[in-house]
Protein backbone atom coordinates (compact mmCIF):
# COMPACT_ATOMS: atom_id res chain seq x y z
CA UNK A 1 0.00 0.00 0.00
CA UNK A 2 2.35 2.39 0.19
CA UNK A 3 4.63 2.23 -2.32
CA UNK A 4 0.68 2.82 -4.02
CA UNK A 5 0.65 5.60 -2.25
CA UNK A 6 4.13 6.93 -3.51
CA UNK A 7 3.66 6.32 -7.09
CA UNK A 8 0.47 8.07 -6.58
CA UNK A 9 1.90 11.19 -5.03
CA UNK A 10 4.37 11.04 -8.02
CA UNK A 11 2.08 10.92 -10.48
CA UNK A 12 0.07 13.84 -8.98
CA UNK A 13 3.33 16.04 -8.58
CA UNK A 14 4.42 15.29 -12.03
CA UNK A 15 0.88 16.44 -13.44
CA UNK A 16 1.08 19.40 -11.49
CA UNK A 17 4.38 20.44 -12.62
CA UNK A 18 3.59 19.50 -16.85
CA UNK A 19 0.65 21.68 -15.71
CA UNK A 20 2.94 24.77 -14.23
CA UNK A 21 5.67 24.42 -17.37
CA UNK A 22 2.59 24.97 -19.77
CA UNK A 23 1.28 27.55 -17.39
CA UNK A 24 4.44 29.01 -17.81
CA UNK A 25 5.09 28.67 -21.74
CA UNK A 26 1.57 29.82 -22.18
CA UNK A 27 2.19 33.35 -20.27
CA UNK A 28 5.53 33.44 -21.52
CA UNK A 29 4.33 33.23 -25.16
CA UNK A 30 1.24 36.02 -24.39
CA UNK A 31 4.17 38.06 -23.33
CA UNK A 32 6.58 37.55 -26.22
CA UNK A 33 3.48 38.60 -28.74
CA UNK A 34 2.84 41.80 -26.43
CA UNK A 35 6.40 42.59 -27.00
CA UNK A 36 6.42 41.63 -30.24
CA UNK A 37 3.04 43.72 -31.28
CA UNK A 38 4.38 46.62 -29.15
CA UNK A 39 7.64 46.55 -31.21
CA UNK A 40 5.99 46.53 -34.71
CA UNK A 41 2.90 48.89 -33.63
CA UNK A 42 6.01 51.36 -33.35
CA UNK A 43 7.33 50.70 -36.68
CA UNK A 44 6.73 53.74 -39.20
CA UNK A 45 6.00 53.86 -42.66
CA UNK A 46 8.74 55.97 -44.38
CA UNK A 47 9.32 54.97 -48.18
CA UNK A 48 6.74 53.89 -50.51
CA UNK A 49 8.04 52.90 -53.75
CA UNK A 50 5.23 52.45 -56.49
CA UNK A 51 6.17 50.49 -59.11
CA UNK A 52 4.26 50.18 -62.97
CA UNK A 53 2.62 53.56 -63.37
CA UNK A 54 3.00 55.13 -66.56
CA UNK A 55 -0.39 56.97 -67.06
CA UNK A 56 -1.05 57.50 -63.25
CA UNK A 57 1.22 60.14 -61.47
CA UNK A 58 2.72 59.28 -58.29
CA UNK A 59 0.22 61.41 -56.36
CA UNK A 60 -2.13 59.70 -58.15
CA UNK A 61 -1.14 56.60 -56.76
CA UNK A 62 -1.40 57.81 -53.01
CA UNK A 63 -4.44 59.26 -53.66
CA UNK A 64 -6.15 56.38 -54.30
CA UNK A 65 -4.71 53.99 -51.57
CA UNK A 66 -4.91 56.72 -49.43
CA UNK A 67 -1.32 55.62 -47.95
CA UNK A 68 0.90 58.19 -45.86
CA UNK A 69 4.32 58.31 -44.77
CA UNK A 70 4.48 57.98 -40.96
CA UNK A 71 1.49 55.22 -40.56
CA UNK A 72 1.84 52.89 -38.08
CA UNK A 73 2.63 49.73 -39.89
CA UNK A 74 -0.28 47.58 -38.12
CA UNK A 75 -3.05 50.06 -39.78
CA UNK A 76 -1.61 49.56 -43.07
CA UNK A 77 -3.65 46.82 -44.84
CA UNK A 78 -2.61 45.98 -47.81
CA UNK A 79 -5.56 44.07 -48.97
CA UNK A 80 -7.41 47.41 -48.93
CA UNK A 81 -4.75 49.53 -50.43
CA UNK A 82 -5.08 47.24 -53.15
CA UNK A 83 -9.28 47.06 -53.26
CA UNK A 84 -8.58 50.77 -53.37
CA UNK A 85 -6.44 50.85 -56.07
CA UNK A 86 -8.69 48.87 -58.24
CA UNK A 87 -11.20 51.70 -58.08
CA UNK A 88 -9.72 53.78 -60.39
CA UNK A 89 -10.59 52.30 -64.08
CA UNK A 90 -7.13 53.02 -65.28
CA UNK A 91 -5.20 50.23 -63.09
CA UNK A 92 -5.86 46.41 -63.89
CA UNK A 93 -4.24 44.70 -61.51
CA UNK A 94 -2.31 45.78 -58.01
CA UNK A 95 -0.91 44.75 -55.29
CA UNK A 96 0.80 45.94 -51.52
CA UNK A 97 3.38 44.19 -50.07
CA UNK A 98 5.26 45.29 -46.95
CA UNK A 99 9.36 45.34 -46.61
CA UNK A 100 9.96 45.71 -43.12
CA UNK A 101 10.97 48.06 -41.49
CA UNK A 102 9.75 50.98 -43.12
CA UNK A 103 8.86 50.14 -46.60
CA UNK A 104 5.72 50.13 -48.56
CA UNK A 105 6.07 48.19 -51.96
CA UNK A 106 2.68 49.06 -53.78
CA UNK A 107 2.73 47.48 -57.81
CA UNK A 108 0.03 48.35 -60.70
CA UNK A 109 -0.69 47.21 -64.34
CA UNK A 110 -2.04 50.17 -65.82
CA UNK A 111 -4.60 49.69 -68.51
CA UNK A 112 -2.68 50.66 -71.73
CA UNK A 113 -4.76 53.27 -74.26
CA UNK A 114 -5.11 52.37 -77.70
CA UNK A 115 -7.33 54.89 -79.34
CA UNK A 116 -8.99 58.35 -78.50
CA UNK A 117 -13.34 58.28 -78.66
CA UNK A 118 -15.21 61.22 -78.38
CA UNK A 119 -19.17 61.08 -77.60
CA UNK A 120 -19.16 64.69 -76.29
CA UNK A 121 -16.46 64.53 -74.04
CA UNK A 122 -13.24 63.24 -74.74
CA UNK A 123 -12.26 59.22 -73.60
CA UNK A 124 -9.94 57.47 -74.30
CA UNK A 125 -10.16 52.92 -74.95
CA UNK A 126 -7.69 50.46 -74.05
CA UNK A 127 -7.25 47.03 -75.57
CA UNK A 128 -9.70 45.25 -74.31
CA UNK A 129 -12.32 48.18 -75.31
CA UNK A 130 -12.81 49.33 -71.69
CA UNK A 131 -13.56 53.10 -71.27
CA UNK A 132 -11.10 55.25 -69.41
CA UNK A 133 -10.92 58.89 -68.53
CA UNK A 134 -8.20 61.15 -69.71
CA UNK A 135 -6.23 61.65 -66.49
CA UNK A 136 -6.29 65.10 -65.14
CA UNK A 137 -2.28 66.40 -65.65
CA UNK A 138 -0.83 62.76 -67.43
CA UNK A 139 2.80 62.95 -67.76
CA UNK A 140 2.14 61.39 -71.51
CA UNK A 141 1.65 62.79 -74.76
CA UNK A 142 -0.95 60.70 -76.17
CA UNK A 143 -0.03 59.96 -79.61
CA UNK A 144 -3.21 57.99 -80.44
CA UNK A 145 -5.95 57.58 -83.55
CA UNK A 146 -9.36 58.84 -83.13
CA UNK A 147 -12.17 56.21 -83.52
CA UNK A 148 -14.92 58.09 -85.57
CA UNK A 149 -17.79 56.88 -86.98
CA UNK A 150 -19.92 55.43 -84.22
CA UNK A 151 -23.14 56.86 -82.94
CA UNK A 152 -24.06 57.38 -78.90
CA UNK A 153 -22.12 56.76 -76.21
CA UNK A 154 -18.89 55.15 -76.06
CA UNK A 155 -19.95 53.31 -72.41
CA UNK A 156 -19.63 54.06 -69.00
CA UNK A 157 -15.87 54.40 -67.78
CA UNK A 158 -14.50 51.37 -66.18
CA UNK A 159 -16.68 49.42 -68.08
CA UNK A 160 -16.02 47.37 -71.93
CA UNK A 161 -17.67 49.50 -74.23
CA UNK A 162 -20.53 47.72 -76.28
CA UNK A 163 -20.38 49.62 -79.28
CA UNK A 164 -19.42 46.87 -81.86
CA UNK A 165 -17.99 49.74 -83.87
CA UNK A 166 -15.80 50.89 -81.31
CA UNK A 167 -14.77 46.86 -80.52
CA UNK A 168 -13.76 46.43 -84.67
CA UNK A 169 -11.64 49.82 -84.47
CA UNK A 170 -9.80 48.56 -81.30
CA UNK A 171 -9.22 44.95 -83.19
CA UNK A 172 -7.75 46.46 -85.82
CA UNK A 173 -4.99 48.97 -84.19
CA UNK A 174 -4.24 45.50 -82.08
CA UNK A 175 -3.59 44.30 -85.25
CA UNK A 176 -1.53 46.88 -86.59
CA UNK A 177 0.05 47.05 -83.68
CA UNK A 178 1.12 42.57 -83.16
CA UNK A 179 2.27 42.97 -86.79
CA UNK A 180 4.93 46.41 -85.46
CA UNK A 181 3.69 47.86 -88.79
CA UNK A 182 5.26 51.31 -89.71
CA UNK A 183 1.67 52.37 -90.68
CA UNK A 184 0.52 52.66 -86.25
CA UNK A 185 2.27 55.73 -86.17
CA UNK A 186 1.00 57.43 -88.83
CA UNK A 187 -3.01 56.64 -88.00
CA UNK A 188 -4.36 60.01 -87.24
CA UNK A 189 -8.07 58.41 -87.60
CA UNK A 190 -9.95 55.09 -88.09
CA UNK A 191 -13.98 55.43 -90.00
CA UNK A 192 -16.18 52.70 -88.81
CA UNK A 193 -19.34 54.10 -90.03
CA UNK A 194 -19.57 51.90 -93.14
CA UNK A 195 -20.20 48.16 -91.74
CA UNK A 196 -18.40 46.38 -94.58
CA UNK A 197 -15.14 49.25 -95.80
CA UNK A 198 -13.29 51.25 -93.00
CA UNK A 199 -11.16 54.32 -93.51
CA UNK A 200 -7.96 54.98 -91.73
CA UNK A 201 -6.79 58.75 -92.56
CA UNK A 202 -3.16 59.50 -92.12
CA UNK A 203 -0.76 61.91 -90.80
CA UNK A 204 0.55 64.22 -92.93
CA UNK A 205 -1.99 65.20 -95.72
CA UNK A 206 -4.88 63.11 -94.79
CA UNK A 207 -4.48 60.46 -97.12
CA UNK A 208 -7.54 57.68 -96.74
CA UNK A 209 -6.91 54.22 -96.48
CA UNK A 210 -9.80 52.26 -97.71
CA UNK A 211 -9.65 48.52 -96.97
CA UNK A 212 -12.64 45.27 -96.28
CA UNK A 213 -13.33 45.10 -92.62
CA UNK A 214 -13.78 41.77 -92.88
CA UNK A 215 -10.03 41.13 -94.85
CA UNK A 216 -8.25 43.91 -92.91
CA UNK A 217 -5.57 41.36 -91.77
CA UNK A 218 -4.69 40.34 -95.57
CA UNK A 219 -4.70 44.06 -96.92
CA UNK A 220 -3.17 45.90 -93.80
CA UNK A 221 -0.09 43.73 -93.99
CA UNK A 222 0.32 43.97 -97.81
CA UNK A 223 -0.19 47.90 -96.99
CA UNK A 224 2.50 47.25 -94.34
CA UNK A 225 4.79 46.06 -96.88
CA UNK A 226 4.33 48.50 -99.49
CA UNK A 227 5.22 51.20 -97.18
CA UNK A 228 8.44 49.45 -95.87
CA UNK A 229 9.86 48.93 -99.72
CA UNK A 230 8.13 51.54 -101.76
CA UNK A 231 6.56 54.63 -100.12
CA UNK A 232 8.36 57.79 -100.56
CA UNK A 233 7.96 59.20 -97.53
CA UNK A 234 8.35 62.96 -98.85
CA UNK A 235 5.56 62.36 -100.97
CA UNK A 236 3.21 61.17 -98.16
CA UNK A 237 1.56 64.32 -98.26
CA UNK A 238 0.47 64.08 -101.57
CA UNK A 239 -1.35 61.38 -101.82
CA UNK A 240 -5.02 61.18 -101.84
CA UNK A 241 -5.71 57.92 -101.06
CA UNK A 242 -4.73 54.07 -100.66
CA UNK A 243 -8.06 51.22 -102.01
CA UNK A 244 -6.26 47.79 -99.96
CA UNK A 245 -9.66 46.26 -101.87
CA UNK A 246 -8.66 44.78 -104.80
CA UNK A 247 -7.13 41.24 -104.51
CA UNK A 248 -4.35 41.57 -107.28
CA UNK A 249 -3.28 45.19 -107.16
CA UNK A 250 -2.92 48.35 -104.50
CA UNK A 251 -4.28 51.54 -105.79
CA UNK A 252 -2.85 55.19 -104.72
CA UNK A 253 -3.91 57.88 -105.88
CA UNK A 254 -2.38 61.61 -105.48
CA UNK A 255 -4.56 64.45 -105.18
CA UNK A 256 -3.07 65.75 -108.45
CA UNK A 257 -3.61 63.38 -111.87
Amino acid sequence: MGRRKKHGFRATLIFLGVIVILSLLAYANQKVEAFLENRVSEFRLRNIRIHGNSALTRQDILNLCGVKPGAEYLKIKPNLVTAKLLRSPFIKSASAVYSLPSTLHITVQERRPIAFVYDGALRLVDEEGVVLPVPKGARHVWNLPVIDGFKGSAGIIGQKTKQDKILKAVEVLQYVRFIKSPLNPLIAAIDVNNPKALYLTLIKGGARVRFDAQNYQEELYVLTQYIQNYLDWNKLADIDYIDLRFSDRLIVKNKRG
